[in-house]
């Protein structure tokens, strides 16, 4: 579906309204929607899908996936998330996951940012380099 940019512009708009103190307030989310659906203005289809993205960007940068090649004590796991804390700010929501694919060590993404300390990323890299 191609989205106009009115759509775009609109979306955008509505976002700013929907972020409060660095995070996401579900009950705007709702409203906004419930209202573009109830109006049925010209694009309203194209609004909620461009907005839906929006939000859902929003939402995945304020989350980080932590996964380990074993599970992390908690010393470890308060560590990194204060290290993410502080670059992403307090809002940020952590999970983490145990990959034993990865060998050793971690791999954290935030978002579109990814962070590969792994055993597994540093032999890929080697291989590539290799070719």
């Amino acid at each position: 579906m191609k989205i106009s940019k009115e759509s775009r512009r609109v979306a955008r708009q509505l976002m700013k309204l929907t972020v409060k103190d660095g995070q996401v307030d579900p009950i705007i989310v709702r409203r906004v929607v419930d209202g573009l659906k109830r109006d049925k203005s010209r694009g309203y289809i194209g609004k909620i899908a461009a907005y839906a993205r929006l939000v859902r960007l929003e939402l995945d940068r304020r989350h980080a996936v932590v996964e380990s090649a074993e599970a992390l004590d908690a010393a470890t796991q308060a560590s990194v998330t204060t290290a993410l804390q502080k670059k992403y700010g307090a809002g940020v929501t952590l999970e983490f996951s145990v990959n034993p694919a990865l060998l050793g060590g971690m791999r954290v993404r935030v978002g579109s940012d990814v962070w590969d300390g792994s055993v597994k990323g540093r032999l890929d890299r080697l291989r590539d380099r290799i070719g």
